[in-house]
């Protein structure tokens, strides 16, 4: 097992590895390596000190989290999954999933087909945050998690009026409350919208979007210093962040420098407790765990 820092995620009692997978493609139409290589990779990123996984219940038509409930049912307490509601498909993308396994040998090999699909499941994406419809969501997740209660659930990109509406705050509260979930947060749709949700009573999580750029070409990737003071302040309150989009928009495996780069930017910054990888592939996941370890260095000699 690799030496992943274990953190505690902010002031909550998750102890989550700062490299964590990304799981918003292991199971989607657009999938470009096999179901076996994906389960693979899996169990590998486990096996090399990652256990910190993050879904939402409709990647994949819900299959990413039937993909980690029926992989994980026997290691559920060597695993923290963090998953998402408050996003829904149209009834042509929920019927896809019953199509993927004649697609998806296809689309590996078109490139164009690929982009199509994503942009047609972009446009189909609508928001609903009723407490009602959330409720079903968290049970829906439960059981295809295989589990009886979330370690982390998070808003999935709500608009700010959201943090306005007293009955879903109640509802998160009572969820964490009766066990059904351990932890509550919101992935957050913007950065600017980082501190209103920090005021929130009871949120313990931010799934934040950091992208550390270098502030001139052939210089190490930084993070501004609005968004480190941000992220002091977030860390002053206990307030866990994870990050997101942390290789801006998706570098490709051969940037590993630029990867090791982006990562140390982010160990190295307050508050931040987990970077989020994509990881379709074993391949992928040696460059992140191999990024990972060459960030974890260069910040000790610091």
């Amino acid at each position: 097992m690799s030496d992943l820092g274990m953190t505690a995620l902010g002031a909550t009692d998750l102890h989550v590895s700062r490299l964590g997978f990304g799981c918003s493609t292991i199971a989607s139409l657009t999938t470009r390596h096999s179901a076996a290589e994906v389960r693979a990779t899996l169990l590998a990123a486990v096996d090399a000190g990652v256990n910190f996984f993050d879904t939402a219940d409709v990647y994949g038509q819900g299959d990413s989290e039937r993909l980690l409930g029926s992989l994980f049912a026997g290691r559920r307490e060597r695993v923290v999954i963090a998953t998402k509601a408050g996003t829904l498909l149209a009834h042509s993308q929920q019927a896809i999933r019953f199509a993927k396994p004649l697609l998806q040998p296809l689309l590996r090999r078109w490139s164009a087909g690929r982009e199509r699909s994503a942009r047609a499941r972009r446009a189909s994406e609508r928001q609903c945050f009723d407490p009602a419809y959330l409720r079903g969501r968290v049970e829906q997740s439960l059981r295809r998690l295989r589990t009886d209660r979330l370690d982390l659930l998070l808003l999935h990109s709500p608009p700010l009026e959201v943090a306005q509406h007293e009955e879903v705050l109640t509802l998160l509260q009572r969820l964490r409350h009766n066990g059904t979930v351990r932890e509550f947060g919101v992935s957050a749709a913007e950065l600017s919208h980082a501190r209103q949700w920090a005021a929130w009573p009871g949120l313990t999580c931010l799934q934040l979007p950091l992208t550390p750029v270098p502030v001139a070409p052939g210089e190490q990737p930084s993070l501004p210093a609005a968004t480190l003071d941000l992220l002091a302040d977030l860390s002053a309150r206990g307030i866990g962040v994870i990050a997101r989009e942390i290789f801006g928009g998706g570098l490709s495996a051969t940037d590993h420098a630029a990867r090791s780069g982006a990562l140390r930017a982010l160990l190295g910054a307050e508050g931040v407790s987990v970077a989020l990888a994509g990881m379709g592939c074993r391949a992928h996941l040696r460059d992140n765990l191999s990024a990972f370890a060459e960030a974890s260095l260069a910040g000790s000699r610091r």
